[in-house]
């Protein structure tokens, strides 16, 4: 059995965590509406195109859509609920994208009062509040909180099916193991790879010879199937398609691979600069109870680890385990002694850099919040009838979402940007963006465009006969 709690929560003391995930979701909504842009393209094809095509009838479909291999229970919600933004007036894009950004802040403000209550379950309130500070204002987190990405959209469920995961093992109930099968079955509809932590969850049910509990996680488990199966069918018309069809590309035909090949070994000095290195003891000192959390943790990067594609926000679900793991033992190494003012107050000030320093120098990603704003500038411009985007990759900038507009769009990259040519003499493109000046300003003026506007490294440019 699991040692003891070191405190149980008393009903006189006050209610810290809810303030501790309010924090949370400000910082988180602060930190997205600064840097705006995008912290990976997935943060718009995934989920919001589809959503803005439901809610406002257009949109581009990226190559996962074109084949099947997402599912539409997470379009469908924010398709919804752009929809009520588009009933009560709401038309700019960057406040669609605020409206966004809140509900994602409050769906992880509940996901850190999830994970205050495992860890105070697992290791006292005292260990579960420092857990909860920490993950709600650690940098490398708040970078994703926010924004409408599968992989930080999963974690609250993913915590939730933990928690009660870890309430059926320590109590053998049926109800238990129902609520962890349904959540981590929210998890996996929200992103498939989120089936990585069900081995670790029914491997401790079955360790513990908890039968009603594995009883009900499968129960669980099977009425979120179930659900997804139907969804399939109305949207796809074949129940599973998209689970299928995921499966199908990234593991039986290796598919993935054509996104990169990384080494085994490249999450490890990866994760070194996402999670706080200050806690790095205590971690392996959490690692050695081997529970469900150590080997939720353990499966989930030796599972990814062997995957040749590898991507930054794959190691986003690690982070609150990490500090689920961490927390016990860090706090009886901060009650063991007497700390000082000037000691305590010099450790917060290195968490604080240290949790800049894992949302900037370490974790160095490309925001192009400056694309995106002439994305949104030229959509808002009556005079567009069609735009070009010179310079940069269909998937990194090009969007319905931003844009706003049914119009004609076409988007070169780099080594395209000579085919813009004979587009450059139509009259129906009145607009043209470009980006580090992969397209000179002489050619530009020749073709009848003048500089509309510019944003760093990207430049705004419209027929010289329109009028604004």
């Amino acid at each position: 059995m699991s040692p003891a709690p070191t405190s149980q929560p008393s009903s006189t003391e006050p209610a810290w965590e809810r303030w501790i995930a309010v924090v949370g979701a400000v910082l988180a909504l602060g930190v997205t509406a600064f840097r705006r842009g995008r912290q990976h393209p997935d943060e718009i094809f995934q989920f919001l195109e589809p959503a803005h095509g439901l809610a406002f009838g257009y949109w581009i479909q990226s190559w996962e859509w074109e084949q099947g291999l997402r599912n539409w229970a997470v379009p469908g919600v924010l398709g919804g609920l752009l929809s009520l933004c588009r009933e009560l007036g709401l038309h700019h894009p960057w406040a669609l994208a605020a409206v966004v950004w809140a509900c994602c802040a409050a769906l992880q403000a509940w996901g850190t009062l999830v994970l205050f209550r495992l860890v105070e379950e697992r290791e006292g309130r005292e260990a579960a509040l420092l857990a909860a500070a920490l993950h709600a204002t650690w940098g490398g987190w708040l970078l994703f909180a926010a924004r409408p990405l599968a992989d930080s959209l999963s974690v609250p469920p993913l915590l939730g099916a933990l928690l009660w995961g870890w309430r059926a093992r320590e109590r053998g109930g049926a109800r238990e193991g129902f609520w962890s099968g349904l959540l981590l079955g929210v998890a996996f509809v929200v992103r498939y790879p989120s089936a990585v932590f069900g081995p670790p969850l029914a491997v401790s049910l079955l360790a513990g010879r908890r039968w009603r509990s594995l009883a009900g996680f499968t129960g669980g488990l099977l009425v979120v199937l179930l659900a997804l199966g139907v969804l399939d069918w109305l949207t796809w018309g074949a129940p599973w398609h998209s689970a299928w069809k995921y499966l199908e590309f990234n593991v039986l035909k290796g598919g993935s691979e054509a996104f990169g090949r990384k080494p085994w070994w490249w999450y490890l000095p990866t994760l070194a600069g996402m999670v706080p290195l200050l806690l790095a003891w205590h971690f392996a000192q959490g690692l050695r109870r081997k529970d469900v959390l150590g080997g939720a943790f353990v499966t989930y990067l030796g599972v990814v680890s062997l995957l040749a594609h590898k991507e930054i926000r794959f190691l986003v679900p690690l982070l609150p385990l990490f500090l689920a793991l961490s927390a016990g033992p860090a706090w009886r190494t901060l009650s063991r002694r007497t700390w000082s003012r000037a000691a305590l107050g010099g450790l917060v000030g290195l968490y604080a850099l240290s949790s800049v320093a894992a949302a900037t120098v370490q974790l160095p990603a490309p925001i192009r919040r400056e694309q995106l704003e002439a994305l949104v500038f030229a959509g808002q411009d009556r005079t567009l009838t069609g735009l070009l985007v010179a310079g940069q990759q269909e998937w990194n900038v090009s969007c319905r979402f931003y844009l706003r507009r049914d119009v004609p769009l076409l988007v070169r990259p780099v080594p395209q940007v000579h085919e813009l040519e004979a587009p450059l003499t139509d009259p129906g493109f009145s607009h043209v963006i470009v980006v580090d000046s992969v397209l000179g300003d002489s050619t530009l003026e020749q073709a009848g465009f003048c500089r509309l506007r510019r944003w760093g490294p990207t430049t705004l440019w419209r027929r010289c006969t329109l009028t604004g």
